[in-house]
């Protein structure tokens, strides 16, 4: 219940609310951040709510409050809450970020998604290893990174689900392929994790 304790810092009462929070979801079914082409970023909290003073109505007016007071000062429409929904006892939480800038921006937490030419120009200086997924056990350096500069690249540091837009073509250590090329599980929370894609 990471995420939803982010959103609740400010709140009285939070610790009440988030006690006893930390039931694992399954890999199909998990917190993840999703891509897409036009740079937005849809981010799906899903965690478990099933204490009986957890109050979902509550947390949505927090959720929102929040996110205006956000789009209040970065502009107007920067975060929507798309849906908040409890079901057997998780919720699901679905917010779209109109860039990577305003996610990290409302979390205080690192993440660049662009080209490889564009992680280079913001200071990333890729002097990482990464290494091909599937059957390309390939592994790359700065060099063959920065080669690679008009390909896609996320950089995070959280432990979550990333679905991409294209397939997936190279991970750092940490990162986790699930399996279908366009989706990873990232187990690093303490250090930068690489992806990039077509």
């Amino acid at each position: 219940m990471r995420k939803i304790l982010l959103l609740l810092l400010t709140v009285a009462g939070t610790a009440a609310l988030l006690s006893g929070c930390g039931k694992e979801e399954s890999a199909g079914d998990a917190t993840r951040l999703e891509l897409k082409k036009d740079g937005q970023i849809v981010h799906t909290i899903v965690e478990d709510f099933s204490r009986d003073y957890y109050n979902l109505e509550e947390l949505k007016g927090n959720v929102e409050a929040q996110i205006a007071e956000y789009n209040t000062t970065a502009g107007n429409d920067r975060i929507t809450l798309d849906s908040a929904e409890v079901e057997e006892g998780i919720i699901r939480l679905v917010m779209t970020f109109r860039s990577a800038e305003n996610y990290s921006g409302f979390y205080r937490q690192a993440l660049f998604c662009g080209t490889v030419k564009d992680a280079f120009n913001a200071g990333y200086d890729l002097d990482v290893q990464l290494h091909g997924i599937g059957e390309d056990n390939t592994v790359v350096g700065r060099q063959e990174i920065l080669e690679m500069g008009g390909k896609h690249i996320v950089v995070v540091r959280e432990a979550i689900q990333i679905k991409t837009f294209g397939n997936i073509l190279y991970v750092s250590s940490g990162v986790e392929p699930l399996g279908n090329g366009r989706e990873v599980n990232v187990t690093d929370k303490e250090n930068l994790s690489y992806i990039i894609f077509e």
